[in-house]
């Protein structure tokens, strides 16, 4: 079950390194072992978030510096639309989603033997049916497979479904200034929530640079059937083929772009051809780490990237 972030921190301030035995019809403990102080929690991305809705606009953008508390005191903001809000990738039309929920273990044979279930997830992309002029004087038109083009993921590849964590230090000094005002714990809600459409950003630009993919050209986006309008590009760290026009525009060998912090190369192509799915669950740890109070936390979420087909993208070279 999960706890607020409120409650983690304080049950992580007061919980104790070791646990006492003392057997019944003795007054002194026998015996001292030592036990983890670490306690967790869970934040949902299914559920809505109460109570930090000052911390975005009207779009699901975080504010530099929010304008107060919400009016009322049950507002509530919706954690995938925020992710959405802070991809650069889910701008340029990628499809940002949740994994599936789990698959219940299921009983397998007379026997009843309780068995887990294999969980994958997938996407597919229907394609326009390429019909061709058939001329007189041939017997069969040319042939084709079927237009769907399909990925998946299976959750129990860790090469696929890469882990993300981040570790911060709280100082008693921030803990106490947060904890007074009731910040806290809606400050780091705030940032996490934000920080998975960065984590969607990343897995998507490592499965671009990992798909050998070809350079850009007006040429093979027409061959793949796209039109311009479709295509968006977004500019890595390199900042490959990016220039800014005279219009203030940003564009990368001619096509619209944004930035991205979450790697070195020039992307180009259809997002709407892609997706990232993020796990339903980010988990939070804290733990005290020093008799002061200050604490240490540490989160964890997970995420993985659906390309059905490499062919609606490109690179562009340094």
């Amino acid at each position: 079950m999960s706890t607020s972030l409120k409650s983690l921190f304080l049950n992580a301030r007061a919980a104790q390194g070791v646990r006492v035995h003392t057997p019944v019809g003795y007054t002194e403990p026998t015996y001292v072992e030592s036990v983890s102080k670490m306690r967790g929690t869970i934040l949902s991305l299914c559920e809505p978030v109460p109570n930090i809705a000052a911390y975005f606009d009207n779009q699901g953008k975080l504010r530099r510096i929010p304008k107060g508390r919400p009016g009322a005191a049950q507002a509530t903001v919706d954690p995938l639309a925020v992710a959405r809000a802070h991809s650069r990738f889910a701008a340029a039309g990628l499809h940002l989603m949740l994994r599936a929920p789990a698959l219940p273990p299921q009983p397998v044979g007379q026997e009843g033997v309780i068995v887990m279930q294999r969980e994958v997830s997938g996407m597919s992309i229907i394609q326009p049916l390429p019909l061709g002029v058939v001329a007189d004087d041939e017997e069969s038109p040319v042939s084709t497979v079927l237009p769907v083009k399909s990925a998946s993921v299976d959750w129990s590849n860790e090469e696929s479904t890469p882990a993300y964590a981040v570790q911060l230090e709280i100082p008693r000094g921030d803990y106490r200034d947060r904890l007074h005002d009731g910040s806290l714990d809606e400050v780091l809600t705030v940032a996490i929530l934000a920080g998975a459409g960065r984590i969607a950003d990343h897995v998507l630009m490592t499965a671009l640079a990992a798909a050998s993919l070809a350079d850009f050209s007006l040429a093979a986006a027409a061959s793949a059937g796209l039109a311009f309008g479709e295509l968006r590009a977004v500019v890595g760290t390199g900042g490959h083929g990016a220039s800014v026009g005279q219009d203030g525009v940003l564009r990368a060998t001619g096509i619209a772009a944004e930035l991205t912090d979450t790697g070195a190369q020039t992307f180009v192509g259809a997002f709407d051809h892609a997706a990232v799915l993020l796990d339903r669950e980010i988990r939070v740890f804290a733990e005290k780490t020093s008799l002061d109070g200050s604490l240490s936390v540490t989160v964890l979420a997970s995420a993985a990237a659906l390309l059905p087909d490499k062919s609606k993208f490109w690179k562009v070279a340094a």
